[in-house]
């Protein structure tokens, strides 16, 4: 029986099961976490992150005032994250869930798939169109988002220079591990301090800008729903030129290997190449070599449905788990609590706003549906980097635009990181 038939009949389902069954599970979790019988593993990981994921995802996506506004991803990462600072989740649980996300590689499995399953399903004259434009709207974007934060920094007392360093310059620098910790270590070695406190004090703008970004997110995906007019549904490009639609395919168990393989194979391409060109990331890596595969029509078109038929699987059946891994790993509130005051949240809020409003009417002028420039060229700038850029367009209802987020975050990041050790000198 259809999911629609049992909400008719007065049934409630989670990720298609049952809701019986799904308070099992709930329960289930709940005592093995507090008597210590959920050792570490991918088997305990999965099973928790996918029963807390799911259900926070149909609470964000039934609950009236919640559902409208801000949506199940919203919730899925925020809700996971105030259940992990609220001490909840047993310590036990919580570094299984923080290895098997981070260190594992869970993310990097699950981004892998995203990112070749999204560049071969655009069509690659569109991925050309759209990137040429796409990048001076998210670098003009940023400058006034940065100028903003230096204002910001005047009346904070900072100073216009230390705003921009602190504050601006680590929110748009790419996340925290690519961006924040590397411009930390360049700031202490500049000015002969320690990194660590030169992380303590970025770090609140780097996770309050990716907050920030995931609420914009839910936000701007609840305008679309109401503008048809200034949305292409997760298309970016709306220039009036033909865009050539991927036929959709059916899944089927040799197609999934073969995306797999593909997906896995381009990410350790990746990686060897980092290893020798190491200022360049690994996922940057992955996003040109697709590019250069597709563009060139290299692969024959059973590897590209592989490829298109594995990131619609890991969208369809682990978005949640990885949001709430997000959640709970990489959004740190405690942190965020720990600096906040009311000025400083307006002021990230203000600078959120700014570099997405900007980039809103400037992919209007260029050829770009108004939201989907938003998304993509402003909210991407200011995340958490690939983990970042899977919150944010989840959020929106927009994972169609991951590999223009990607090329945008990757860019952007590199030249906040340049900038910034360009501007550290003037504070010697």
């Amino acid at each position: 029986m259809s999911g629609n038939a049992d909400r008719e009949k007065g049934g409630f389902e989670v990720v298609g099961i049952r809701l019986p069954f799904y308070l099992f599970l709930v329960g289930l979790l709940i005592v093995s976490m507090y008597t210590d019988c959920l050792p570490s593993g991918l088997v305990e990981a999965f099973l928790f992150l996918m029963v807390l994921g799911e259900g926070l995802n149909a609470v964000g996506n039934h609950v009236p005032v919640v559902r409208t506004y801000l949506g199940g991803s919203v919730i899925c990462i925020l809700g996971s994250a105030v259940i992990q600072a609220a001490g909840l989740i047993p310590d036990q649980t919580y570094h299984m869930v923080d290895q098997f996300i981070n260190e594992e590689g869970f993310l990097v499995f699950y981004i892998a798939a995203l990112i070749t399953g999204s560049l071969f399903n655009i069509d690659r004259n569109l991925l050309l169109r759209a990137t040429v434009r796409l990048l001076p709207v998210a670098v003009v974007s940023l400058a006034l988002g940065v100028l903003l934060s230096g204002v910001v920094g005047i009346i904070m007392g900072d100073g216009f220079m230390e705003g921009i360093l602190f504050i601006g310059v680590p929110m748009t620098s790419g996340g925290m591990t690519a961006g924040t910790v590397p411009l930390s270590v360049i700031y202490g070695d500049v000015l002969g301090g320690d990194a660590g406190e030169m992380l303590t004090r970025m770090a609140p703008a780097t996770v309050m800008g990716n907050c920030v970004a995931i609420v914009f997110g839910g936000l701007i995906n609840n305008l679309g729903q109401r503008r048809k007019d200034l949305t292409g549904n997760g298309q970016l490009v709306n220039d009036g030129n033909p865009v050539e639609k991927q036929a959709a395919v059916v899944p089927t168990i040799k197609g999934l290997c073969v995306g797999l393989l593909v997906a896995l194979g381009f990410y350790q391409l990746g990686a060897l190449l980092n290893n020798w060109i190491s200022v360049i990331p690994t996922y940057a890596w992955m996003i040109i070599l697709v590019i250069l595969v597709k563009c060139t029509r290299l692969f024959p078109e059973e590897l590209e449905d592989g490829a298109r038929q594995w990131g619609q699987f890991a969208i369809h059946s682990w978005t949640s788990a990885a949001l709430a891994g997000i959640g709970i790993t990489l959004i740190d509130l405690n942190t965020i609590m720990a600096s906040m005051t009311l000025f400083y949240l307006i002021s990230i809020v203000a600078i959120v706003t700014v570099i997405t409003s900007s980039a809103f009417f400037l992919g209007k002028l260029v050829g770009f549906y108004p939201i989907e420039s938003a998304i993509a060229a402003g909210m991407c700038t200011t995340n958490m980097g690939g983990s970042g850029n899977v919150a944010v367009l989840s959020s929106a209802g927009r994972m169609e635009l991951l590999p223009f987020a990607q090329i945008v975050t990757r860019s952007c990041g590199a030249l906040m990181l340049t900038l910034g050790g360009i501007l550290i000198q003037l504070l010697r």
